[in-house]
């Protein structure tokens, strides 16, 4: 049969990425306590395509996704995908994308009754001819209680919930569960799923005692994270869905791993 993929291109027009967008997949994710968690793994695949080929093979993708599916989803195994991608495609550059929800069981502060909480999560892997870059993303949903609000009422402050995002580029396999509670102890208070009357007034006492800005969480999980060795560059942002205001509070810090030097963004 005629390989119209194979077919010579005139146009001279390289492509950055090519392959192909959310292919639903079972994985099996490893935890911290040594057991896997079970979930469904939303896939992007893609590599470079140079000027000389018409186009890629897009049933190779699926092939190779397919034979390493029922294996753990690791950083070591992503490498493994993307690096038998970039061989059997003959590409320069490879991108492996996986989004996923990973849940984690919560016990709440007082009652101790057991709910789960589920953070979006996303990994990248990229694979080129000189390097090869692991990235993890996880938005992670936390309190905050207004600083200003409290300093100027008698009673009370306006408290909401926010979502931290962190980007971290990994030197070495790092544990989904460590960057959540790393996270989640910067906030004002933690989120749960389940909570009596005793807990919901934990919570909200915990929350007038720690009162944060969007500004103060971006800084102080900056401040965390530039203590672990194996994290070679990250991004943290913080996104406050406001109760009184008709609009969101935002911050954000890129710390590079070559200047060492942050960037950061007012709400």
């Amino acid at each position: 049969m005629i390989d119209i993929q194979n077919q010579k291109d005139t146009r001279r027009v390289s492509l950055k990425m090519v392959g192909i967008k959310n292919i639903a997949l079972p994985l099996l994710i490893p935890t911290k306590s040594g057991k896997s968690q079970n979930t469904t793994g939303f896939i992007s695949f893609f590599t470079d395509l140079s000027h000389h080929s018409r186009g890629t093979h897009m049933s190779r993708f699926v092939e190779i996704l397919y034979r390493n599916c029922h294996n753990y989803l690791t950083f070591q195994q992503l490498k493994h995908i993307a690096s038998e991608a970039k061989k059997e495609l003959k590409a320069e550059n490879v991108y492996l994308e996986i989004s996923f929800i990973y849940l984690l069981k919560k016990r709440s502060p007082v009652s101790k009754k057991y709910s789960f909480v589920d953070y979006q999560c996303n990994l990248l892997s990229k694979v080129n001819s000189l390097d090869y870059e692991q990235r993890l993303m996880i938005k992670i949903p936390v309190s905050l209680l207004c600083p200003c609000s409290k300093a100027i009422s008698k009673f009370n402050a306006h408290n909401q919930r926010a979502i931290v995002t962190v980007n971290v580029d990994f030197l070495r396999e790092f544990w989904i569960e460590d960057l959540i509670k790393l996270v989640e102890k910067e906030g004002s208070c933690e989120i749960y799923s389940l909570l009596k009357r005793a807990d919901e007034k934990y919570v909200t006492e915990k929350l007038y005692e720690n009162p944060k800005f969007v500004e103060d969480i971006v800084r102080d999980v900056a401040l965390k994270l530039k203590k672990i060795d194996g994290i070679k560059s990250f991004t943290v942002e913080c996104e406050s869905y406001e109760s009184i205001h008709n609009h969101n509070a935002y911050a954000k810090l890129i710390s590079n791993s070559t200047t060492k030097e942050s960037e950061n963004v007012d709400s």
